[in-house]
């Protein structure tokens, strides 16, 4: 398991799996638990997170 994996992000988005990996960042599937939905979420990988132009 990742560290995002059943993690809730913003209060929002439900993490439930690593659906994709890129070279600049992870892309899981979660669940919008107010619109009640799936949706994808792109997170940077941590070398990006400080780096400003992203």
């Amino acid at each position: 398991m990742d560290k995002y994996s059943g993690k809730k992000l913003d209060g929002r988005y439900e993490i439930h799996e690593l659906i994709g990996v890129g070279g600049m960042a992870y892309v899981y599937r979660c669940t919008d638990t107010i619109d009640d939905r799936e949706v994808a979420v792109k997170i940077l990988k941590d070398e990006f997170l400080n780096n400003e132009e992203f």
